[in-house]
């Protein structure tokens, strides 16, 4: 059996990574950190079967003949960590091939001192000399012209010379406002993944792995339960922050019982029953709606403005790029009218809070640093796109 497909465990509901612990050594570039790891596997529902193909070994071992790789989707579902994986083993396999592991902001500043310095030579060793390269988060070269055109020189460069190119981006390149024409198409030849936010099955996979550590008392019936009442698609991230939740309610609640347990032991809730009068609890609460003042506070936080600058009436370019996200934001996720929008805003009318929605709407795909706030902002509630 090859290697890599000993490294992916099968089974009726999922698939399981094995995920490697990415070190440093001889012939590695590490321009971004490695991602931490939240389990030792990635588990795989039907949502992500293309992910299993990719990650079978006959790929593994072909892949630079697939490049550019292409992994997009939302936010914290994984790209990184499966893109970082990618490419150490198909490292590991092919006699520790040289690695250049970077993303679209640290290849951006790059250049950017490559030219400052008159030194383009270490940059392209470093960018165009690798074996395999690794761009994360492609999306960040969007308001950087320059970069993408060296970009494109190293697709070029890449493909005559059987190298392999990995990046991540939020979606498919093409469909990405402010990337070149030349790069989408580049991209637009190679193989493109996407990788889903994990389902149903894939969630209570990761549900009992993470409460084996912390809840082992817990029954995998009752995950099953839990799993079962989430109506949104949270992350596994969100999913772990639940069950943490989960678990120190009913810890609370075992403790709050203990003094009537001598007293009348038989109303005494059994730990099963305990469980399972919490999810419902829990569950709702991981859901919760957003409202507007949270959304000013998040904004305000994001931008490092003051709630009355935010909502006020002042005209800097700061400000007003803050708050036009913050309407936005709440015409996306609350059953806000632009009228009511409006009265946050120090009583603006609604075809102000039109205008302003419509420009940010623009302005986030020319914007990068805009877009990863939306973007950010926007993971705190997957459930609550209303419009």
């Amino acid at each position: 059996m090859n290697r890599t497909d000993a490294e992916m465990t099968k089974t009726q509901d999922f698939t399981a990574i094995d995920l490697n612990r990415v070190s440093l050594r001889r012939g590695v570039q590490q321009i971004i950190p490695p991602p931490a790891l939240l389990l030792p596997q990635f588990f795989l529902g039907p949502e992500n079967q293309a992910l299993e193909e990719l990650f079978s070994g006959l790929s593994i071992a072909g892949l630079n003949s697939l490049s550019p790789v292409v992994l997009f989707g939302p936010n914290a579902a994984g790209k990184t960590t499966l893109a970082h994986e990618l490419l150490w083993r198909w490292s590991r396999d092919g006699n520790q091939r040289k690695l250049t592991l970077t993303s679209g902001t640290e290849f951006g500043r790059a250049l950017q001192r490559g030219i400052k310095a008159d030194d383009m030579a270490r940059f392209r060793l470093i960018h165009r000399q690798c074996d395999g390269l690794l761009i994360d988060n492609l999306h960040e070269l969007a308001t950087k012209p320059a970069a993408q055109a060296e970009l494109i020189a190293i697709l070029k460069d890449a493909e005559e010379a059987s190298r392999l190119v990995v990046v991540t981006c939020p979606e498919l390149p093409r469909l990405r406002s402010g990337l070149q024409p030349g790069l989408q198409s580049l991209l637009a030849a190679g193989l493109s993944v996407p990788v889903q936010l994990p389902g149903p099955a894939a969630r209570r996979a990761i549900a009992g792995n993470l409460l084996a550590e912390i809840a082992p008392e817990i029954s995998q019936e009752d995950i099953r339960k839990f799993c079962s009442r989430i109506q949104d698609q949270p992350t596994a991230v969100q999913l772990k922050g639940l069950l943490h939740r989960w678990v120190v309610q009913l810890q609370a609640d075992s403790l709050a019982k203990l003094p009537l347990l001598k007293n009348a032991p038989q109303k005494t809730a059994t730990p099963r029953q305990s469980a399972l009068k919490q999810i419902e609890k829990i569950v709702s609460a991981g859901a919760s709606k957003v409202t507007c003042k949270e959304l000013l506070k998040l904004i305000a936080k994001e931008f490092q403005l003051s709630l009355d600058a935010l909502t006020g009436p002042s005209r800097k370019s700061g400000v007003v790029r803050a708050r036009g996200l913050a309407m936005l934001m709440m015409r996306q996720l609350t059953n806000e009218s632009f009228e009511a929008i409006g009265n946050h805003f120090s009583g603006r009318d609604h075809t102000t809070v039109m205008h302003s929605c419509k420009k940010t709407e623009g302005d986030l795909a020319i914007d990068s640093e805009l877009s990863r706030i939306y973007d950010r902002i926007k993971q705190r509630y997957p459930s609550n796109t209303s419009r």
